[in-house]
C-alpha cells in the first residue's frame, strides 16, 4: 500500500511540476466557459442567494458552495468530462515507470 501511495505522490508531483495541471485547468476553464456552464452555475448561485431563508445578507459562501456544488458537477457536459479524463489518463500512462523487463 505504501508503494501505491508513493507512486500516487510522485505522479502528482510530476503533474504539477510539468505544468500539465495548469495546462489542463486552462483547457477545462475555456471549455466550460464556451459551453455556458459558468453562466448556469452563476445563475444558480444567484437563485440560492435570493431564496435564502436567512436573507441575502446573511447567506455564507460555504452555504452557497454546499448547495451549488452537486448542481455544478452534474452540469459539466459529458464530452468535456470525457476529454479531460482522457488527457489526465494519457499523462498518467506517459508518466508511469516502465515495468516491463
Amino acid at each position: 500500500m505504501a508503494d501505491g501511495m508513493q507512486v500516487r505522490e510522485e505522479l502528482l508531483r510530476r503533474f504539477i511540476e510539468s505544468g500539465e495541471r495548469e495546462r489542463l485547468q486552462e483547457i477545462l476553464r475555456n471549455k466550460l466557459l464556451a459551453s455556458g456552464w459558468q453562466d448556469r452555475v452563476k445563475d444558480r448561485c444567484q437563485r440560492i442567494i435570493r431564496e435564502s431563508e436567512n436573507g441575502a445578507d446573511k447567506v455564507t459562501v460555504d452555504e452557497i458552495a454546499e448547495k451549488v456544488t452537486p448542481y455544478a458537477r452534474a452540469e459539466v457536459p459529458e464530452d468535456i468530462k470525457s476529454e479531460f479524463l482522457e488527457q489526465a489518463r494519457a499523462f498518467v500512462y506517459r508518466s508511469l515507470p516502465d515495468t516491463e523487463n
